[in-house]
Order: C-alpha cells, then sequence, then structure tokens
C-alpha cells in the first residue's frame, strides 16, 4: 500500500504544467479587423503603413485584393482574414515572407510587448492571452496555406503545339 502512495505523491509533484495552458510570454502585434481581434509575432512584421485601395488583379485567387507598391516594394494584399466584409481597413501590416510582402488589412493596430499567451499559438486559432482572446495568425502560413502570390498562366507543350504552324 506504501508504494501506491509513493507512486501517487510522484505524480503530485511541483513541476510546471505542460499541458495546453502553458504559459508564454511573446512579442504581439495586435490588430482590429471589425470586431474580430488579431495577433501576428511582432518579429513578422515589417512596418504598418496607411490603407490605399490595392489594384486589382486579374484572374487572381480571391483572397488576394491586389497588389500594391511602396517604396519599391511589391505588397500582395490578402483580403481580410476571417473579418466582416463592411470592415473598413485603416491600415496596411506588411510582412515580410520568403516568396515576397504580405499586406494584411487592419483598423487599429497596436505594439504589445510581452503578451502571455495561454497555450500553443498555432494558426488561424483563438488564443487566450493577457490581452483577451484573439485570432493568431502566422504570415508564413497565410501564404503558403492559400499560394496568395499570382501565378502567371503557363500553357502545357500540348497546347503549345495546337498555335504552332506545321
Amino acid at each position: 500500500m506504501s508504494e501506491a502512495i509513493s507512486q501517487v505523491h510522484d505524480l503530485r509533484d511541483d513541476t510546471p504544467d505542460k499541458g495546453p495552458r502553458e504559459r508564454a510570454v511573446v512579442d504581439l502585434l495586435l490588430f482590429d479587423m471589425g470586431s474580430v481581434t488579431f495577433a501576428l509575432r511582432a518579429q513578422q512584421v515589417e512596418e504598418v503603413i496607411a490603407w490605399r485601395a490595392p489594384l486589382p488583379l486579374p484572374r487572381a485567387d480571391p483572397r488576394v485584393m491586389g497588389i500594391l507598391q511602396d517604396r519599391g516594394r511589391i505588397i500582395v494584399i490578402a483580403s481580410p482574414v476571417l473579418a466582416e466584409p463592411e470592415a473598413t481597413p485603416l491600415r496596411i501590416v506588411v510582412c515580410r515572407a520568403a516568396r515576397g510582402y504580405l499586406g494584411l488589412p487592419a483598423g487599429k493596430t497596436r505594439c504589445v510587448a510581452a503578451v502571455e499567451v495561454f497555450g500553443e499559438p498555432a494558426p488561424n486559432a483563438l488564443v487566450d492571452t493577457s490581452e483577451g482572446a484573439v485570432t493568431f495568425l502566422d504570415a508564413i502560413h497565410l501564404v503558403d496555406a492559400s499560394d496568395a502570390a499570382p501565378r502567371p498562366f503557363a500553357a502545357t507543350r500540348e497546347a503549345q503545339g495546337v498555335w504552332s504552324n506545321p
């Protein structure tokens, strides 16, 4: 019996909880779009610029609003993520991705250092933080998941053979 009690005491030691409520301190940029609050890791954000309407791209993925040129950079502006369509953007959060620049429409923005995050911040997940509940975004995941950068149309070899003269 004493062996069973000692095993129970071993289970109740004071080691930190490694479960889903584990706390981490992270630097985040928080921004609102309509009534939804989003969070990005501060390291992924290059800058926040004033809103300008993007130039639409023909045959682009519907998740792409268009492109914008800003100080020599071409920024692909993503459609508002999970936000109400009637929400009016005031700013663009510019993130650097492996394939270029990604712009996220935003309303009010605020940079908050040392935010306590409860649990693992997974892309597009609702995360409880010391600043309240936020939808966590990952700029790299957004580009990879949506293939947001428009791809040029390339004809297949078979289609090219139809147009060539014999």
